[in-house]
């Protein structure tokens, strides 16, 4: 025996790169011994190395950590030891199981054969040939490489620590109840529910968080072969003290099936499923389910003041105004600091989160009520509605009408009558007068010919009217909102599916819906009767047409005398068929005085366009071509 070895006093290691030197030291010694007549020499090594490890903290070195989270034998170790020292220092032949356990000095005391036949934990640290003989050859998985050299970490279809910038508290009683269930059960599973976005991740990040561990994400859609990657998900989440978050999406039975396959080595797990599910209950595990709710203004306000970080920003209004998600507020924030952040600029950045969508789109109204040229009884009614809408939330927390409405409480709104009357104006100007967008909602895009199809997307189309606090408004709506019919085949059924579907959205929304037709008669009875008001626009009389074209002829536009009495006493126009009219003669005029030759030229193209007979009219004054009219 060398006594200076026996003699030498161990100091703990300063660096991982000094303890993977001296792994990869004694295992050359160990080799060499085979050769050699001191055999002692790498019994005592191993033994200086251990309790040099003992007097080392463990964050300093890797080869301890792995060997403590997955509590191996000493001759499991020895084989960790071996594949280090040949993915350093080999000449590019991998080991066999057979010369570990020869060149181990405790393989009498030890029974090694049992750590190289059943696989365990060995599996989820070395990649080994096929078969169960100790001849095969085997090598360090790639990520545990990484990990003892002190590179990034990964494997395919898992992110790690993706929450290392973490949000604060949001949900605190949900976060309570998941660090309680999961510290009083040894294997748990907790199933978060709510819509993407909301904050499930997160959630699942400050609970791990609460007990030391990090988090491993996965989508479980983006795995096609389950049996093939629980392996690497286990080894991989053990090595980095991570608990698995299975995001489920769609396919909350694939969920569950990784989650019933995971070893009693990862004894916690997280499934994160979209609202409506439930009952998901894994094997052998304790399941909690809790569930997030559409995230409140307090939550709201949180996530605004952590994302813009202290920008002088009225985040209040933003929490106010906007019912985003957390991710939503999150997406909208990118690229903002405290110094650079501009309100307009995050509203654009809101208004443009469904600019993207097939289904309907966010538009910030300019139109105001003084505006509108119209019948008093239209002007006087949008007044009535913008009142009501203003005045009904504070009314229902206050004198509890809450309890007698439990769904309900927005405000439905049909306005109908003929085309280019103003319907899709009042509605706009009812948005802009509570301060609020419009999603206008794109019907042709709606139905679909799958059945759930039409359903789902009805319900996309309110969820993000909800999330956006803003008007829905559905125009030509009789073409979704129609009568339901006599069931005679699975198409009528399909199609009053989807009505009965559309009456409970509107039922739970809590905003206003403004439905605009021309055909009032096809509305179903049962929407009308969940409408609050009902507004018929009529084409404008004559003084009302007097006061359009005046003021859709501009004042600042070069111009003859206008005989506005006259066009508005022969020409029974809509409000648009007026507007379209002046800005033809305007096209007509270019750089001459606008004039009543124009206008009737402009009247006569609008008259051709409708497929309309031009009225038989005697105004002198007018001379197209030489010809008086």
């Amino acid at each position: 025996m060398d006594e200076k070895i026996f003699r030498r006093k161990p100091k703990p290691y300063c660096k991982a790169v000094e303890h993977i030197s001296d792994i990869c030291r004694i295992i050359r010694l160990c080799f060499e011994s085979e050769h050699s007549e001191n055999t002692d020499d790498p019994i005592n090594e191993l033994d200086c190395l251990r309790r040099r490890e003992d007097m080392t903290s463990e964050t300093v070195l890797p080869m301890v950590l792995v060997r403590e989270r997955f509590s191996l034998s000493g001759f499991e170790y020895f084989c960790v030891m071996l594949g280090v020292s040949s993915a350093l220092e080999g000449n590019g032949q991998a080991p066999t199981f057979s010369e570990a356990v020869l060149h181990y000095p405790f393989s009498e005391t030890e029974n090694v054969c049992l750590a190289t036949l059943a696989g365990k934990p060995l599996q989820y640290l070395l990649d080994m040939e096929e078969g169960c003989g100790i001849a095969r050859r085997f090598m360090l998985k790639g990520y545990l490489f990484n990990f003892i050299i002190g590179n990034y970490v990964s494997i395919p279809n898992v992110s790690f620590n993706v929450f290392l910038g973490m949000l604060p508290m949001l949900y605190g009683d949900l976060h309570g109840y998941g660090v309680d269930h999961i510290s009083s059960n040894a294997l748990s599973c907790v199933v978060i529910n709510g819509k993407a976005g909301i904050g499930r991740r997160t959630l699942s990040a400050q609970i791990c968080g609460s007990l030391g561990k990090n988090t491993a994400e996965v989508f479980v859609e983006d795995i096609e072969d389950i049996d093939g990657f629980v392996g690497g998900l286990t080894g991989a989440c053990v090595l980095m003290d991570s608990v698995p978050v299975v995001i489920a999406g769609e396919e909350v039975k694939k969920a569950v099936r990784l989650v019933n396959m995971l070893p009693a080595l990862l004894p916690n797990v997280f499934i994160c499923v979209d609202s409506g599910e439930s009952q998901i209950k894994p094997r052998g595990r304790s399941c909690l389910s809790l569930k997030i709710s559409s995230p409140d203004k307090t939550v709201r306000l949180k996530a605004w003041e952590h994302y813009l970080d202290g920008a002088d920003i009225d985040v209040g209004f933003l929490a106010e105004r906007y019912r985003l998600t957390v991710g939503d507020i999150a997406e909208v924030c990118k690229g903002y600091s405290s110094r650079n952040a501009d309100i307009k600029e995050l509203i654009g950045g809101i208004l443009s989160l469904n600019s993207e969508s097939p289904i309907c789109k966010l538009i910030r109204p300019t139109f105001r009520l003084g505006d509108l040229v119209a019948q008093e009884h239209i002007t006087e009614a949008l007044k009535r509605i913008v009142k009501t809408a203003e005045r009904l939330p504070r009314l229902m927390e206050r004198y509890g009408f809450e309890k007698l409405f439990p769904y309900g409480r927005g405000l439905g709104v049909l306005f109908y009558g003929a085309s280019g009357t103003g319907k899709t104006m009042s509605a706009y100007i009812l948005a802009a007068e509570l301060g609020l967008d419009v999603m206008q909602v794109d019907l042709s895009r709606i139905e679909d010919k799958y059945i759930g199809e039409t359903e789902k997307r009805i319900s996309e189309v309110f969820q993000k009217a909800e999330e956006n606090n803003c008007l829905l408004f559905f125009d030509e709506a009789d073409s979704l909102f129609a009568k339901r019919t006599e069931v005679s085949d699975s198409h009528d059924r399909h199609a009053n599916a989807q009505t009965a579907h559309l009456l409970q959205k509107m039922e739970e929304y809590g905003g206003i819906v403004v439905l605009a037709t021309n055909l009032e008669g096809n509305i179903d009875p049962a929407f009308k009767r969940r409408l609050h008001f009902t507004l018929e626009f009529l084409k404008p009389d004559t003084a009302a047409r007097a006061a359009l074209w005046r003021k859709f002829i501009p004042e600042a536009l070069p111009r003859e005398d206008i005989d506005f009495d006259f066009l508005a006493g022969a020409f029974e126009l809509s409000p648009a068929e007026i507007k379209w009219a002046a800005l033809s003669a305007a096209v007509f005029a270019e750089d001459s005085p606008l004039s009543m030759r124009h206008i009737i030229s402009a009247l006569k193209y609008e008259y051709e366009k409708s497929g309309l007979a031009f009225p038989n009219i005697g105004y002198k004054k007018i001379n197209l071509g030489g010809d008086p009219i």
